[in-house]
């Protein structure tokens, strides 16, 4: 799509045209599947995990046994191609915001 059509702009030595300024193509992202929405559900479940730590004395314990069960689930459920792409995106992002741009977006 372009955005700014380049001006000719009139100098001493000539003309001298400004190129044009366009955004890429939109990639849309790929419809969810049954087993994308089976590992986006257990990201979910591994991101609000986090909410038992807040329990006094044991709730550090509760969330880290959900966490690992739910990234047990994950790798059993990924491809080895697509985990290692979620272990890049995932340090940086959420989980579930990680498998979303690993799924939805599979060359990105």
């Amino acid at each position: 799509m372009r955005i700014f059509t380049g001006p000719v702009v009139p100098t001493p030595f000539g003309k001298v045209s400004l190129p044009n300024l366009e955004t890429p193509p939109m990639r849309m992202p790929s419809r969810p599947d049954g087993r994308t929405r089976k590992v986006v559900a257990q990201g979910l479940g591994e991101d609000l995990a986090g909410v038992f730590g807040i329990i006094p004395w044991i709730g550090d314990i509760i969330g880290d046994v959900i966490e690992d069960v739910h990234a047990v689930e994950i790798r059993k459920l990924l491809s080895s191609e697509e985990f290692s792409v979620f272990l890049e995106n995932n340090k940086g992002l959420p989980t579930t915001l990680a498998l979303i741009r690993t799924l939805s977006f599979p060359k990105f």
